[in-house]
């Protein structure tokens, strides 16, 4: 469990941090990013109080679409990623402000690579996923699609809300969307050998 909560807090960190990185970037974050973006700008307040909002409108979308009660502990998950990019966007990063093209670029990539390294940290401690990437599944379960299908539904429907709210949408978004998966799966099966060597060591 010590181990679990250890990969769970770094993982946490780095996500955010790389969360943080893209949207700092001014090339586009993606979709669910991007709206917390628009959100902040229209109503004037944070991005990580406008990411805790969002999911957890979505835990209760999920617990509807599921028909199982609200995953409690995923509000908790959120919470904690909301005040670490509230604390990335507004303390550490506060005076990043790229304006050349290529530094811009650098900060996105380096921002895709940091999230994907996070992400696949954080998912070996099996903790409730977060709300976002709960939707594809709460898809698949009540309206019966394959997992790439319900991922399509619903990044297309953080999407149209991005655009709603006139969101971080740009060229970079398509980029995330196209790598980051790349990143996660490069990396998971490393952490879980990590994870897997930690845990015997300890037993």
């Amino acid at each position: 469990m010590k181990a679990r909560f250890i990969f769970y807090s770094i993982g946490m960190i780095l996500l955010t941090l790389g969360v943080s990185l893209i949207i700092k970037s001014q090339l586009g974050a993606s979709a669910w990013d991007a709206l917390a973006v628009g959100q902040s700008n229209l109503f004037h307040m944070t991005v990580g109080t406008c990411v805790f909002i969002n999911g957890s409108v979505l835990i209760f979308l999920n617990a509807f679409l599921m028909r199982r009660r609200p995953q409690i502990l995923a509000a908790l998950s959120i919470l904690v990623i909301g005040m670490l990019i509230d604390f990335w966007l507004l303390i550490a990063l506060e005076h990043l402000v790229p304006t050349a093209l290529l530094w811009k670029w650098l900060i996105l990539l380096i921002g895709i690579i940091i999230t994907g390294i996070g992400v696949s940290i954080y998912l070996q401690a099996k903790f409730p996923a977060s709300p976002m990437d709960t939707l594809m599944v709460a898809i698949q379960s009540r309206f019966g699609f394959n997992l790439r299908n319900s991922r399509i539904l619903s990044e297309s429907f953080a999407l149209l809300l991005a655009i709603l709210f006139k969101g971080a949408i740009g060229i970079g978004t398509i980029v995330v969307t196209l790598s980051l998966g790349f990143v996660v799966q490069f990396f998971f099966p490393k952490f879980q050998q990590l994870l897997e060597q930690w845990q015997d060591v300890k037993h």
